[in-house]
């Protein structure tokens, strides 16, 4: 029992110095940065990273987002959140654990799949969410690093430090092309759009819950919320419930920058000759660099100019 209960010490010990998932919680030897592909927990790593005033936000739909093209454009410095199969709670968790770490934040842009429509916060399922990770409490991440995962992630950052390894991406930039090359399509994915409400009045907690974050923020802060693009012919019919639905998820999503200066909505979710090429999408909801460089044009052009901003696309 003594041999086991000093070999956990010993084991405590070594987390505390390293810090496995870069946290900035604990750690002792001043390594920058991680090198793993499980976005949920890589992205505290960058959400506290000094080096970067602004962030995108949202799931795979938000992935190919460019920080750097948003960076060159801007006086900002961008980094990518994004987190792989996340809901908005989880999302906002990220943003959370970003704004505690950043006293002047510079812009936030955020990719609204049909997750944030819902009217009631559906339950969680499959692997869970790293909450211990973004929260405050130095106790609840430091029960977590027994555990071979964060042993795992130890010696992946000793690597780092030592030079023996190198660091993923800093601004977290990683394309599926890699994974889903040019000229494939998956018919996969369907968007989940959340059943139309009863209630014409039926509210949508996640946006409410975004919304009370910005309210938080200073007045100069930018927000550019986005409606990814999904290939046409799962976009909502014109007078369709489904479509009155997406109009008045819409007009909450764009309520929530409303007189924010250099602020903008905009939904790429439309039926045009763009949305209609399959050659674009990897599959239903996964777009190809072709449609992500036309929206950093309009993510670009509504932080120089707000609403007023002549989006192309």
């Amino acid at each position: 029992m003594g041999t086991l209960i000093g070999a956990a010490m010993l084991v405590l010990a070594l987390m505390v110095v390293v810090d496995p998932y870069d946290s900035g919680k604990l750690g002792l030897l001043g390594i920058d940065g991680v090198d793993n592909r499980l976005t949920q927990i890589t992205a505290a790593s960058r959400a506290r990273d000094p080096n970067f005033n602004a962030a995108i936000l949202g799931n795979s739909t938000a992935q190919m987002i460019e920080p750097e093209a948003l960076s060159r454009a801007t006086s900002l410095r961008f980094v990518q959140l994004y987190t792989t199969g996340s809901a908005p709670r989880e999302q906002l968790a990220v943003l959370d654990f970003f704004l505690r770490n950043h006293k002047q934040v510079g812009a936030l842009v955020i990719a609204a799949d049909p997750g944030w429509c819902v009217h009631a916060r559906p339950k969680e399922e499959g692997a869970p969410f790293p909450y211990w990770l973004y929260d405050t409490s130095v106790v609840t991440y430091a029960v977590r690093l027994i555990s071979w995962q964060a042993i795992e992630q130890a010696f992946q950052r000793l690597g780092i430090g030592l030079g023996w390894r190198q660091r993923m991406n800093p601004d977290g930039f990683v394309s599926y092309e890699d994974i889903w090359p040019p000229g494939q399509f998956k018919e996969a994915n369907a968007p989940r759009d959340p059943v139309p409400a009863v209630s014409a009045r039926a509210a949508f907690p996640e946006i409410s819950a975004l919304q009370d974050v910005v309210r938080k923020l200073q007045a100069d802060v930018p927000i550019v919320i986005i409606v990814p693009p999904t290939f046409a012919a799962t976009v909502p019919i014109s007078g369709t419930d489904l479509a009155l639905e997406r109009g008045a998820c819409d007009a909450a999503l764009k309520a929530v920058i409303a007189g924010r200066a250099r602020s903008n909505f905009i939904s790429y979710r439309v039926d045009n000759a763009l949305t209609r090429d399959r050659d674009n999408f990897v599959d239903f909801i996964h777009y190809r660099p072709k449609l992500a460089r036309r929206i950093e044009q309009g993510i670009i052009a509504s932080l120089r100019d707000g609403e007023s901003a002549k989006i192309d696309f």
